[in-house]
């Protein structure tokens, strides 16, 4: 029967790489926050990367991002993950390719299995307040 696995860690940044060999998880450039020119934003191109534990079996892990003040979704992405045993830790990267922010403000994104929230990570995204 499938476990939901518990999170040791859910982080954003520029680019997860994974050594060859090893497959030790290097991540560059680590944010909190976004600065915007404009909003709606240009496609935002960007890693996540999470460590988990404790889950069994085949799980299918969602990431969510929502607009707090609006609390909208603006992105979801789906990804199946196969847990051996629970002691075991899995190292997951999600490649976020096409999420627009539409407006200045804080965005929860939140890995969850199901409805069973597993790890969540707030970033406040602002404007430079730059005209183009």
């Amino acid at each position: 029967m499938p476990q939901p696995p518990s999170a040791i860690s859910l982080m954003l940044c520029d680019q997860v790489v994974f050594e060859q060999g090893t497959q030790k998880a290097y991540l560059l450039g680590v944010f909190t926050g976004v600065a915007a020119e404009r909003f709606p934003t240009v496609p935002q191109r960007f890693d996540i990367f999470a460590a988990l534990t404790d889950g069994a079996g085949d799980v299918t892990m969602t990431l969510r991002v929502v607009h707090l003040e609006s609390d909208q979704e603006i992105y979801v992405q789906k990804m199946k993950v196969h847990f051996s045993n629970p002691l075991q830790v899995v190292n997951l990267r999600y490649r976020v390719r096409h999420l627009i922010y539409d407006a200045a403000g804080t965005y929860q994104f939140t890995l969850a299995v199901e409805d069973q929230e597993v790890a969540g990570r707030r970033v406040r995204v602002y404007s430079t307040g730059n005209k183009p």
